[in-house]
Order: C-alpha cells, then structure tokens, then sequence
C-alpha cells in the first residue's frame, strides 16, 4: 500500500482534477473516444485515490469530492439534454402556465416570456407530456424565476441546488457508516466515483435529491423514528417514483400493520406534492407518458433486449410494446418475491438487491440509473456496482456516429462482467480487495 503523502497519490487527486474539468467543460458525447479514453484515465485516478486511503485518513478524500462538483459549476452539459426540458418546465410555472397540460408546442407563440422556438428545437421529447414530479417543477420554478432569461444561468441555479443536496448525501453516508461501524472509507466509493460527479452534478440528474431523501429515510428508519422516515421517504417518491419498489422490504421487518401506515404517511406525504394536479384531469397524461417510456424508449437493456432479440427471430419486429409490459410484471413480481424470502439484513442491503432486480428488467438503464444502486452499496459488502459505475459510462459509444447507434457489443461485455461480479459476491465471494485497501477490507 502506498503512503498517503505517496507522490503517486498527490498526481492521483491532481489528475481528477484537472480531468473532471476538462470532460465537464470540454467533451460532448459525440467526441466518444477521448470522452471515453479521459473516463478511464478519471476513473483509474479514483481507483488509486481510495486503494491507498486508510479509514482514518478520509477527510481529505470527501473534502475532494464536494470540490470537483463545485468545479463544475458554470459548465453546461454535456453528455444529455434533458435540462432543456427542466427550462421549458420551470418559466412555463414563471408565465402561470401548467407544465402537464398541453404538449409543448401548443405555448409556441402564445408571447410567453422565455418560451422560443429555439428553446422548442432543444427539446428531447417534444411529443410527450412532461413526466417530472412536482417537487421538480418548484426546483425547475426557482431556476427560471432567478434567470428567466438566460439557459446558463438556469443551470447554474439547478447546479446548485444539486451540489447542496450532494453535500447533504456525503454527510448522510458519513453518519450511516457510523452508524453500521463500517469503515469510513467505504463512502469514498460514492464521494469521489467520476459517474456521480459527472452526471448528478455535470449533467443536472435529480437523482442525487432521490438518494438525499431516501438516505434521510434510512437514518430515522434506523433510529426507531418511522413516522419520520416515512416523511422523508414519501419526498424521495415525490422526486422520482422509483423509490417505492422498496417498500415491500418493510413487510418482514416491521411486520404488515407498521408497514401499511408507513406506506399511508408515503402516500399522504405525495398526494401534498400532488395538490397542484388535484383539479386537472391532466395527472393521466404523466401516466401515458410514462407508459410509453416503459413501451416506447429502449437503451443498455439486458433481460429486455433477450426478450426483444427472441421478438425479432419469431415474429419479425420489435415486440417492445408487448415485452415491455411484461418487463414491467416482471419486475414488481420478482422484487415482492425477493422481499418475502430473503433473509433479513439491513434495509440499505437489501435494497441494493431490489435496484438490481429493477435494471435487469428495465427497458432503459442510462449510466446516471445505476447511482443509487451505488449509493447504497456503500452499505454492503457488495462491490459490483462499482464496476458497473465504469462500464455503464462505456454506453456512450452510442453516441460516436453520425446517428444514434445501439452497441450490443458494449451492453454484452457490461452486463457479462457484471453478472461474473454480482453472482459471485451474491453466494459469498468478495470483491472488496479490488477497490479498497486491505485495512478496509478486514
């Protein structure tokens, strides 16, 4: 193990620096080789960083984190468009306007402050409500009522907002290992991981909010305090559905009764999100879209992409429309499965298991899916996520043509290497030796 003043170290924390910099200002995703090539060189510097960091030592390594995400600060995205979306949402909300109600070209030419055609042409998904839950929109509100004119400045803002929630995320870890009497170092795995940093913060996802909530959830779960934890849980749900295939973890750890009234304070704490929507009709568009998301969008599959490739040799098309709603049953049957027969271990442990069971069966895995299945790892003694964090990044390949191309090359050699890791560490095995130093390993 090399020292910590190791002059190896010091280039190590130097070249994140200066990597995450430049990916984050510099590279789009169609540049895919040097996105690609600057990745690993990041990710390797990572590698070194928490390898030769002993749990006593790791203050210098969180402090690190939280300030390459602030380096990142005036960049404009680069590896995804969605923010558009979030610009287009937040000043329709600044004009009085209801984001869930039409489609968007219906407020083009309306003379609705900020809403352009050339905001319009930005948009990824112009031919689909918006699908963002309202404690999104108020973020997306914020952004254009302090910059209703300017798309930097709005990223700025959401950046912010972000890196705040980031810094809450790194305490929670912190106090949550604590709490586990795990090793301090552990957290690093999230802290400094390049595919945290560059597309929670780079790229404006809200999933770093997600794991806020959900982490808060965790700590007053563990505290005795489940009224709370619900509360917090319910906020997460409010962010992104997706939080609620956990739910059905509580049913062996606090028995059904506890879990229904948890579940009722989760409800009850999104209806209070959902009050904007009560007297519109419009909350059943956010459902048709997503149900086309689910039956329409496809990319970095696994189980889904088999089924689809068995659709091709059989019938001759795409059967998405038809796999995708069984994906969907899939998903919901095998994660109650695993709720009801696993053995009971630490909430966050096992629902590292549950997240898992959800990307095998999504229809879309974009890299910035697999953060909270990394966030929650930090709690297990399972290390494929790590791994995943870098190979996921690989599906950027897709982009590097003059079209989208979908690389089954990439998706066969990210899922082969996972699945080898993953099944290993499932029956006993431990990676733990390929990402930290032996003293955290004992």
């Amino acid at each position: 193990m090399l020292n910590k003043t190791s002059p190896w170290v010091s280039l190590a924390y130097v070249l994140t620096g200066g990597l995450t910099f430049y990916i984050g200002y510099f590279v789009p995703r169609e540049d895919t080789w040097l996105l690609l090539s600057l990745y690993t060189a990041l990710f390797a510097a990572v590698m070194v960083i928490i390898r030769n960091t002993a749990s006593e030592d790791t203050d210098l390594g969180y402090y690190w984190g939280i300030l390459l995400r602030l380096l990142l600060i005036a960049s404009l995205p680069k590896l995804s468009d969605d923010f558009y979306r979030f610009i287009w949402d937040g000043r329709l909300l600044l004009n009085l306007e209801d984001p869930y109600k039409y489609l968007p070209a219906h407020h083009l030419g309306q003379g609705l402050t900020g809403i352009t055609e050339s905001l319009y042409e930005k948009l990824n998904s112009p031919d689909y409500f918006t699908v963002y839950p309202p404690l999104n929109q108020v973020l997306f509100f914020i952004a254009a009522l302090f910059s209703p004119g300017s798309e930097i400045w709005s990223v700025v803002i959401l950046r912010i907002i972000i890196i705040v929630f980031e810094f809450g995320n790194v305490s929670l870890i912190r106090k949550l290992l604590r709490h586990y009497n795990l090793p301090q170092s552990y957290g690093l795995f999230y802290a400094l991981n390049p595919l945290v940093i560059l597309e929670l913060t780079g790229n404006l996802h809200f999933e770093g909010i997600v794991i806020y909530f959900l982490l808060l959830a965790v700590w007053y779960y563990e505290q005795g305090k489940l009224h709370k934890s619900a509360v917090f849980f319910g906020l997460s749900v409010a962010t992104k559905f997706l939080p609620l295939i956990f739910l059905p973890l509580l049913l062996k750890r606090i028995g059904l009764k506890k879990t229904m009234i948890y579940g009722l304070i989760v409800a009850a704490t999104l209806a209070i999100t959902f009050l904007p929507l009560i007297n519109t009709a419009h909350i059943w568009a956010i459902k048709d879209s997503m149900e086309l998301y689910f039956q329409k969008f496809e990319f970095n599959g696994s189980i889904y992409y088999l089924a689809r490739w068995y659709g091709f040799e059989t019938d001759g098309y795409n059967i998405i429309e038809k796999s995708g709603k069984w994906m969907m049953y899939a998903t919901l049957v095998s994660i109650i499965l695993y709720s009801l027969l696993a053995k009971k271990k630490d909430w966050p442990r096992q629902m590292v298991w549950v997240w898992t069971l959800y990307l095998l069966f999504a229809t879309t895995v974009h890299p910035w899916y697999v953060i909270p299945l990394l966030a929650l790892s930090v709690f297990s003694k399972v290390r494929f996520p790590m791994l995943w964090s870098y190979l996921i990044f690989l599906t950027y390949f897709n982009y590097g043509g003059v079209e989208y191309t979908d690389t089954i090359e990439v998706v066969i050699i990210e899922y082969s290497l996972v699945a080898v890791i993953a099944i290993w560490e499932a029956f006993g095995g431990s990676a733990r030796r390929l990402f930290f130093s032996k003293e955290a390993t004992n």
